[in-house]
C-alpha cells in the first residue's frame, strides 16, 4: 500500500517534467509570457520535531513529509503537453466555474507518536501509546482570484482545498524503523517500547478546508501584511475532527500564496508570480474538536493501547521565511496543548520546510 503514493507523485511528477521539456523551448520564445511566472509548480519537503529547539523526544515526536502541487492545470490543456496530463487538466477544470486556478497536489509522509519514556519495553497504559502513520494523499485545489465589482471594491482571495489520505497504521507504518535507524545515526539509544504500539489497520480520510486571504495594499509589492482565517474538518478512521484559525504574517513582498503551515491536511499552497525577494514573520494559531484519533484511541476494530483523550487541541506557532522567485525555507516553532487527560505537559516542536518553484 505504501509504493502507491510513491508511483502516483512520481508518476505525476515524471508526466509534468516531460512537459517541461517538450515545451521548453516554446516557452522561453514566447515573448507573451511573464518570464516570472510559475510554469508547473512547487515541491515542497517538512521536517517537524520536538528535538528542534525543544530537546525532547515524546508525543509527537517527528514528521517527515514531501509533496509536489501544480501550478493551474489550464496552462496544461494544450500542446505541447502530453495528451495525459491534458486529459487529467481538462477533467479537473471542468468540475469547477471558469475563471477559478485549479491545481492538483499530491504527497507521502510519516508521522511518529510515542511516550515520554522510550527506554522501557513494558507497556505504558497510563501514557500515549506507540504509533505511526504512513501515508499518501491526493489534493484538489480550487483558487477563486479577486475581481473588481464596479463600485471599485475588491473581492476576497479565497482556496478550496479537498483532499484524500490513505495509508497505514501500526508495525506497518515502519515507525520503529524510522525512528531507531536515525537514532543510530546520530548515537542516540534506541527506542525500545515499539512492541507495544498500536496494530496495523489501513486509514482512508477525507478533508476539506477553506481559507481566505485580506492584504494591506502594497503587500505584494513593498512593506504589508496578510491576515489569513481558516476553517475545515477531516472525516475517517484515523483522523475525525473539525477546526478553525487564521495567520498573521508581515513583512517585505509577502507571496501571493494562502500561509505557512505545519503538517496537516490541505496544508500546501503556491502563487503564480513569486516575488524577487521576500522576508516576513508569521503567527497562527489552529484550534480543533477531535472526534476520533487513531494515535490515542487505538485500533478500531481490536483491542490496543490507548489512552482517554482531550476533546478540545490547540496549537499556537509561529516563525520565519525567507525566499526569491525559485526558493522558500520557513522555520516554525508550535506548541500544541495537552492531547490526553493525563498528559503532563504541552507538546513543543520545530518545524522546517523548503518549497522549490519551476
Amino acid at each position: 500500500m505504501k509504493t502507491l503514493p510513491l508511483r502516483l507523485l512520481f508518476g505525476f511528477g515524471a508526466l509534468v517534467s516531460t512537459a517541461r521539456l517538450a515545451g521548453a523551448a516554446e516557452v522561453l520564445t514566447n515573448a507573451n509570457l511573464d518570464p516570472n511566472q510559475l510554469r508547473f509548480g512547487s515541491v515542497n519537503i517538512y521536517s517537524e520535531n520536538d528535538k528542534y529547539f525543544s530537546g525532547t523526544d515524546q508525543y509527537y515526536t517527528n514528521g517527515a513529509k514531501i509533496s509536489f502541487l501544480s501550478t493551474d492545470l489550464n496552462s496544461f490543456t494544450a500542446d505541447p503537453v502530453p495528451q495525459p496530463v491534458q486529459k487529467l487538466a481538462r477533467t479537473l477544470g471542468g468540475l469547477v466555474p471558469p475563471g477559478h486556478d485549479v491545481k492538483l497536489g499530491l504527497a507521502i509522509g510519516q508521522n511518529l507518536y510515542t511516550p515520554p519514556n522510550i527506554h522501557t519495553t513494558a507497556p505504558q497504559p497510563l501514557d500515549r501509546p506507540y504509533a505511526a502513520w504512513l501515508y499518501g494523499s491526493v489534493a484538489f485545489e480550487v483558487y477563486q482570484p479577486p475581481r473588481f465589482f464596479a463600485n471599485g471594491e475588491r473581492a476576497i482571495d479565497r482556496l478550496d482545498t479537498l483532499e484524500v489520505t490513505f495509508g497505514m497504521v501500526g508495525p506497518g507504518a515502519l515507525g520503529k524503523q524510522a525512528q531507531n535507524n536515525v537514532h543510530h545515526l546520530i548515537g542516540v539509544l534506541p527506542a525500545d517500547g515499539w512492541p507495544t504500539q498500536i496494530h496495523n489497520e489501513p486509514g482512508m480520510n477525507f478533508a476539506f478546508e477553506r481559507k481566505y486571504r485580506f492584504s494591506t495594499t502594497d503587500s505584494r509589492h513593498g512593506w504589508g501584511a496578510d491576515f489569513i482565517p481558516h476553517a475545515g474538518f477531516s472525516l475517517g478512521n484515523i483522523f475525525t475532527f473539525a477546526n478553525a484559525g487564521f495567520e498573521i504574517r508581515g513583512g517585505w513582498h509577502l507571496p501571493a500564496d494562502f500561509g505557512t503551515n505545519l503538517i496537516r491536511p490541505s496544508g500546501d499552497s503556491n502563487s503564480e508570480v513569486r516575488p524577487p525577494f521576500s522576508v516576513f514573520l508569521f503567527g497562527e494559531v489552529d484550534g480543533r474538536a477531535v472526534a476520533r484519533d487513531i494515535t490515542l484511541d487505538g485500533n478500531s476494530f481490536r483491542s490496543s493501547a490507548r489512552v482517554t483523550k482531550n476533546p478540545l487541541v490547540g496549537d499556537m506557532l509561529a516563525g520565519f521565511a525567507i525566499g526569491t522567485r525559485h526558493w522558500q525555507v520557513n522555520y516554525t516553532q508550535a506548541v500544541r496543548s495537552r492531547e490526553f487527560t493525563l498528559q503532563k505537559k504541552a507538546d513543543n516542536f520545530g518545524s522546517i520546510s523548503m518549497t522549490f518553484y519551476y
